[in-house]
């Protein structure tokens, strides 16, 4: 992570309550969570607040995170649903792709669990890894970390143990979510019934041939599976941005 500017913040002490965030505004919401995790004994580094994005969807898509390209053909309204869990496969590439695609445009993105998540593949997306706040260890209650960070964030991606958790345990986190800002993208981990699951498997790599190339594209096939929607999916291919013969993101191939 040297060099990319991630802010990272400790965890080992439980989560007190957050005041009511509801009638706050972009600014105030983000000093009560830099607050709340200074308290965790975290030293958190102001946040570039001057930059507020102008919304780029209509009213009517308020509630929903916009999606980069290789995904937002694939989901309704073009992106994932904000107050709700999506639970992502552990293939780093399209968190890259989100985190970048969601900073880029002045938006401010949480890591939780994840401590091999290389942040330079952000950068070279053209993501702003400043406003990505990295918490590699959440301590004993990672949950509460990440339901602190969903009250004011507009993404936080969750990087967990492979395991589902029981309707009782999953409680509180969605219950924080529900009155907060921010799209929950869960890894590994899991919860019951899902607004969105995406399932994403690499089919091929490009570049590359016997014995010589070096990789200048993969090859993805998508599935997601939305709640009231039917499947969608496709293949599409992840490379580097403007090579004169490599592929192109978000290129659908199938």
């Amino acid at each position: 992570m040297n060099g990319t500017h991630v802010r990272e913040v400790g965890g080992d002490g439980p989560v007190s309550p957050l005041p009511d965030l509801a009638g706050m505004g972009r600014s105030e919401r983000i000093h009560a969570l830099r607050s709340r995790m200074s308290a965790m004994g975290a030293a958190v580094p102001q946040l570039r607040e001057e930059h507020d994005p102008q919304p780029e969807s209509p009213p009517t898509q308020e509630d929903i995170l916009p999606a980069p390209e290789v995904l937002s053909g694939f989901l309704s309204g073009e992106g994932f649903p904000r107050r709700a869990v999506t639970l992502f496969p552990d293939q780093p590439l399209l968190v890259v792709e989100l985190l970048a695609h969601v900073t880029a445009r002045g938006g401010y993105a949480a890591m939780i669990g994840w401590r091999e998540f290389a942040y330079a593949g952000v950068v070279e997306s053209g993501g702003v890894c400043e406003n990505i706040i990295v918490i590699p260890d959440p301590g004993p209650q990672p949950l509460n970390v990440a339901a602190v960070l969903c009250e004011g964030l507009d993404l936080v991606v969750y990087h967990g143990a492979e395991t589902t958790l029981s309707p009782t345990r999953a409680r509180p986190l969605l219950g924080k979510l529900r009155r907060g800002t921010a799209a929950l993208i869960m890894v590994g981990t899991g919860v019951p019934s899902p607004a969105v699951r995406v399932d994403a498997r690499i089919t091929n790599y490009l570049g590359i041939g016997t014995g010589q190339g070096r990789i200048r594209g993969v090859e993805m096939r998508i599935s997601i599976t939305a709640r009231g929607h039917a499947p969608a999916g496709g293949t599409v291919v992840l490379g580097e941005r403007g090579h004169h013969s490599g592929p192109h993101r978000g290129l659908r191939v199938v």
